[in-house]
């Protein structure tokens, strides 16, 4: 990391007050170590910004064209990694709690400090917004690297099985688009995808014979493939992931009404992300040809799922699922993402 003190930070001093950005300025350069470009709108601030290369930005609350938080959450929106210290007239302990929730590093108020005092506070807010930054990144690569792996084991299945080669990937895309229709935040949507993409990996266990056999099972070999829930998940019970992958492929053979397996859970014993999925496996494998019939097409998955709501499946993960198809057309299955 760059030692901050051997170096000029450039900064951006956002005060509306000719007075108090002089006697910032004046302060900070008896310190040294700061090259200070000063404007006092916010809008001017926004305009300065992407081209300034600026270290942090020591922001008043109480400007003519924003007031409280927007300033911070405007910066915030435009450069994410900049980091925000607060120098405001606003001595309220509340308020800096509310704008270090809103992002900024941190909050000091006017006449309480002099210039060594804001120098370390902007000197530490620009290295512990790189720590912040630092993490994040790895965070994004350790989530990349799991999603590498779980569409990896996704298509190791599939080379067993080409008859359903592209099933979990598009059961993992309709999955995801009902639930966005049902109001899931970007997390519960990222761990459904990630659920979809292996919820068939118990098949791992069930003899490849099995899995390509034209014409329908026998009654013990499907009492074997009916396993494959409950298999899955201890596949990957020792996986720590941050949703409940594990529940979901255990429970997405249930149904609404007890009607399903491994285990008869019913109602909303069984997960929603398990309610999803259900709903998007029976679909796509109803328009998608098997081993043992040709696709029976889109009018036969409506009328399945119709049928069945509210008694085998979620009549709200139904409604949703009809709408989302409806919404693509004929081809809902087509992204490769």
């Amino acid at each position: 990391m760059t030692n901050l003190n051997a170096v000029m930070l450039p900064l951006l001093l956002v005060e509306d007050n000719a007075g108090d950005a002089r006697l910032i300025q004046i302060m900070l350069a008896e310190v040294g170590g700061f090259q200070i470009s000063w404007v006092d709108r916010l809008s001017k601030a926004l305009v300065a910004i992407p081209d300034g290369n600026f270290g942090a930005v020591l922001l008043d609350l109480s400007l003519p064209d924003a007031r409280g938080m927007e300033g911070i959450d405007a910066i915030r929106h435009l450069a994410p990694t900049l980091p925000v210290v607060i120098l405001t007239g606003l001595d309220d302990e509340e308020m800096g709690r509310c704008a270090v929730r809103h992002g900024c590093q941190d909050y000091l108020v006017k006449g309480q400090g002099e210039g060594n005092l804001i120098r370390r506070t902007l000197i530490y807010a620009i290295e512990r917004k790189a720590v912040e930054e630092e993490r994040r990144q790895n965070a994004e690569t350790l989530k990349r690297i799991l999603m590498q792996t779980v569409r990896t084991i996704s298509l190791a299945l599939e080379m067993r099985d080409p008859y359903t080669t592209g099933h979990q990937r598009r059961v993992a895309q309709l999955a995801v688009a009902i639930g966005l229709r049902l109001g899931l935040d970007e997390f519960r949507l990222e761990g459904l995808k990630t659920g979809s993409l292996i919820h068939d990996i118990g098949k791992l266990h069930v003899p490849a014979e099995f899995l390509s056999r034209p014409g329908r099972l026998s009654v013990e070999a499907f009492q074997v493939v009916k396993m494959h829930p409950s298999l899955g998940a201890e596949i990957i019970r020792n996986i720590e992931f941050p949703w409940p992958v594990a529940t979901m492929i255990q429970q997405h053979h249930e149904r609404v009404d007890g009607s399903g397996y491994p285990c008869g859970v019913k109602g909303d014993d069984i997960i929603l992300e398990a309610r999803i999925i259900a709903v998007a496996d029976v679909f796509e494998a109803i328009v998608s040809h098997r081993p043992y019939r040709p696709a029976l097409g889109l009018k036969a998955a409506f009328d399945e799922i119709r049928l069945h709501s509210g008694e085998r499946y979620d009549a709200a993960v139904v409604d949703a699922c009809i709408a989302v198809v409806e919404e693509k057309g004929e081809q809902p299955f087509d992204s490769e993402d």
